[in-house]
Formats: C-alpha cells, structure tokens, sequence
C-alpha cells in the first residue's frame, strides 16, 4: 500500500449537542461532549465531521462505506469515461504484450542497450499496475459522518479480524480525529475492548487474553468512573 493522507474537519460543536439536549426537557443542558460520547444517546449524533481520504486502495474504501447508517460516502469513480480512478488495465497490459511481442521479432536486429532500455521501460509499467489496478486501484474517499457512525466504525475496523491495511488506515483516522476531537478519539476502540472482552466473531483472534488488551481496556476504562463500571475491575 503506497502512501495515503487522511483528513478530518469538525463540522459542528458542543454547543449544538447542548441545543439538542435542551429541546428534550424543560431547562439549560450543560452536558459535555465527553458524558454524551460515552452515554452514547441520541445528541451524539449531531456532532459532525468531514473526513476525506486521498489515495486509498479501492478495497479498504469499499470496507468503509459499508458503514451506511450516519455516513454518507462520496467515493471517486471507476468509469474510465469519467476520469475516474480506473486505470485502463486491459489496454494497458495489451500494450505490455505488443511491445514483448515487438521485442522478439526485432531481437536479432536490436543491440543489447537497446533491449535492456526496452525491458526496464516495461518492468516499470508492470510495477506501475502492480500499485494501481485491481482492487489496489487509489481512489479518494470523502465521508460526511457522525460520532455515532465512527464509534460503531472503530469497533469493526480497529479488530484484527478486518484488513491489516484497513486497521492501518482506521487508525490514521483515529489519529486524525484526536487532533480535533480527543474525547470522541477516546471512544473509538476494537470491539473486544468495547464489550470488556467479549468477542462476536466466530474465531477469536485471542487479542482479548493479551497483555496489549488489559493495556487498551485500561485506557479506555479511564472514561468511566466506578460506579458506571459497576464491577471492581482488576485492571484498574
């Protein structure tokens, strides 16, 4: 995977989720954004965000917008007719061919500097398509999305059983979203760590009885105090 950015603008403030607060009762809210991240009710969501990724495989794109409910996906085009992202490989390896082909013909009549300037030329291009076709294919991909969708995201694309490549974009997402949003950031976690050890997926990855996971779970227990906890927990 060759190099990609990911940015992240924050659309909306604490003052709007307070204003969404207030229209349920009768009274001046003073929640914090941190209390309704972790309560996780329903003014979470009008906290909003436009994160943009440029130069993502196509694949990883594809994991992300999956995540439909508070997320609205703007995803470059794969039309060749639309100056998409498409990058031709029929014709492209069609060319390849033509030229090896041309290769073989002019061999005896081509001196070697010649043939070696020749096959570097066409190694390149095969490299070329190596990094851009197929569903390696960069594409940009703009998400107009809540706190609510990236918590739920963070829970399925942080967990070592999606896409090591796409838990390595997520996680530049997480970053990214710390510089604007470090509280929300604290709530972004794998799913295990979530749940407090439990996993949904039909095969454990085992991450849950790793030191790396009492040291996540920890970090993440530090948003809740001991009566939201409810249990005494060891790890504290």
């Amino acid at each position: 995977m060759k190099d990609f950015t990911v940015s992240v603008k924050k659309l909306t403030d604490e003052e709007l989720m307070r204003e969404a607060c207030e229209t349920t009762f009768l009274g001046e809210s003073h929640i914090s954004l941190n209390s309704i991240y972790k309560s996780e009710h329903s003014p979470v969501r009008t906290q909003l965000f436009w994160v943009k990724f440029n130069g993502i495989p196509l694949f990883i794109s594809t994991h992300l917008l999956r995540h439909h409910v508070g997320s609205v996906p703007y995803q470059l085009t794969c039309r060749d007719d639309r100056h998409g992202g498409n990058p031709g490989l029929p014709t492209k390896v069609d060319e390849i061919v033509a030229v090896l082909k041309n290769l073989s013909k002019e061999l005896p009549f081509i001196g070697v500097a010649k043939l070696i300037e020749e096959l570097d030329n066409t190694a390149q291009k095969i490299e070329w398509l190596k990094d851009n076709a197929d569903r390696y294919t960069p594409v940009n991909l703009g998400l107009l999305v809540n706190a609510q969708s990236l918590i739920d995201m963070a829970k399925l694309r942080l967990c070592n059983c999606a896409h090591h490549e796409t838990i390595i974009v997520f996680q530049a997402l997480k970053d990214a979203i710390r510089k604007v949003d470090p509280d929300l950031a604290s709530y972004m976690v794998r799913k295990c760590v979530y749940r407090n050890g439990l996993c949904g997926e039909q095969r454990c990855c085992g991450f849950n009885h790793s030191l790396a996971f009492q040291n996540e779970l920890k970090e993440y227990l530090i948003n809740f105090n001991d009566k939201q906890i409810g249990i005494k927990s060891e790890l504290k």
